[in-house]
């Protein structure tokens, strides 16, 4: 069977299933989050034994590294900034970290294991993913627990924080993520999971918009064409324009499939995501979702979908934790 094609128009986008090459007998276990490197290489932040996989565009394997239990407890958000530097978030140890290319820390903020009260404000309880702004500054979710985003310099000095928990303007119920967009000013993108939004910022925290229509997001990333990337918990992946106005989404609705399908329907005909009441009824098969967690575009307008697995019982999804898409054009 040939890979399905999903989205409408002009904007449709075919999964490589099977991308990623790991070595042989790893385990993902869950994928938490995933990033790309200006080299196109792709890091795979996982809950495995191997919490950092490294590809390359091909989906070659490079290298790994982390521990968990001694680097890493709980991994959730993963970001590698201008310079290659490798940014982490782990919810499990209440800690933001900073990896060198090679991955010797240089930097951890937050006292592992030691949380701070819930919703005071100070980092961090469960921070759950940060991102890079181009003067060094670095903007971090305090996601689970404080409904904050703080900022800090490139040494890890706290700048300023703002949030709160709530679902009015630069309020927040559960902040699963941030994205900081270098080529217009540096606005923040917050990925407001249980408000269904995400929220537009100035680099100094003053908020400019909301997008709405959105199914739990937790991820949100612009491409090179401009567009952005939302992964929504909710099983779905979203592209929409920079006001938020969806053009293209799928993954809790039919799918369509190319003219090269084999798998028993007509040329054209759509396949039945195997979907209700928001839980997967089965292995939902290849481009499809059960929990999208994190999400990342490449120099090629090529984007990466991570899977967690707590929204769905019994079942591994190996490479599918995992999955590219390719633009058709």
């Amino acid at each position: 069977m040939a890979n399905p094609i999903f989205g409408t128009g002009d904007y449709r986008y075919q999964v490589e299933d099977g991308f990623f090459k790991r070595p042989r007998k790893w385990s993902y276990i869950d994928v938490a989050d995933v990033a790309v490197d200006k080299n196109d290489n792709v890091y795979v932040f996982n809950r495995s034994e191997h919490p950092i996989m490294i590809f390359d565009r091909d989906g070659n394997f490079l290298d790994w590294f982390g521990e968990i239990g001694v680097n890493f407890t709980t991994p959730h958000g993963i970001t590698v900034g201008p310079n290659g530097d490798v940014f982490t978030a782990d919810t499990g140890d209440h800690t933001v970290r900073r990896w060198d290319p090679n991955g010797k820390l240089l930097l951890t903020i937050g006292r592992p294991h030691n949380n701070s009260v819930e919703q005071s404000g100070e980092p961090f309880n469960r921070p759950t993913h940060l991102a890079v702004a181009s003067n060094g500054d670095f903007y971090a979710s305090d996601g689970y627990g404080n409904s904050h985003i703080h900022c800090f310099d490139a040494y890890g000095k706290l700048k300023f924080s703002w949030g709160g928990q709530g679902s009015g303007p630069g309020q927040f119920e559960t902040i699963h993520s941030v994205f900081v967009d270098f080529d217009d000013g540096d606005k923040i993108y917050a990925a407001d999971r249980y408000n269904n939004r995400v929220q537009v910022f100035t680099a100094k925290g003053e908020f400019l918009a909301e997008w709405g229509d959105l199914n739990l997001a937790n991820s949100v990333r612009k491409g090179p064409d401009g567009l952005f990337y939302v992964a929504e918990l909710d099983h779905r992946v979203s592209v929409v324009d920079k006001d938020g106005n969806i053009l293209a989404r799928w993954g809790d609705k039919d799918v369509e499939l190319d003219d090269k399908d084999t798998g028993g329907g007509l040329p054209g005909s759509v396949s039945r995501n195997p979907m209700i009441k928001g839980r997967v009824m089965n292995e939902p098969g290849p481009g499809l979702f059960s929990a999208p967690h994190g999400i990342a575009v490449d120099s090629k307008g090529s984007f990466y979908v991570a899977e967690v697995s707590e929204s769905y019982a019994g079942l591994d999804r190996g490479n599918r934790n995992i999955q590219k898409f390719v633009r058709v054009k």
